[in-house]
């Protein structure tokens, strides 16, 4: 490797340094750590039931409702609720029969 190569080379490495050491999405690491997850599955229409149950123990009804709990507190963009908006809907329970 030359000086030249060894330079990009680490110019690459800091960089990918400093993203690791972005500010954080949440301040809390579960709330963020929900957010990461969600947002890693959205390309694929969302994480299934079995993901979901595997890596927080709970069903995907109450993973969507903790995140829309976390999302208003977070530093998320915009554009990254509407994707996380499209692929885990957002239902208000009203005052009707069982809400």
């Amino acid at each position: 490797m030359n000086s030249r190569e060894y330079r990009q080379f680490r110019g690459r490495r800091r960089a990918a340094r400093s993203q690791a050491n972005r500010v954080r999405v949440h301040p809390d690491t579960e709330a963020e750590h929900l957010i990461v997850f969600a947002g890693m599955w959205v390309p694929f229409g969302g994480a299934t039931e079995e993901e979901i149950l595997v890596h927080f123990g709970m069903t995907k009804r109450r993973f969507i409702e903790r995140l829309w709990q976390v999302l208003p507190a977070s530093n998320c963009g915009q554009d990254e609720i509407r994707n996380l908006a499209s692929t885990y809907p957002h239902h208000c329970r009203t005052g009707g029969p069982g809400g």
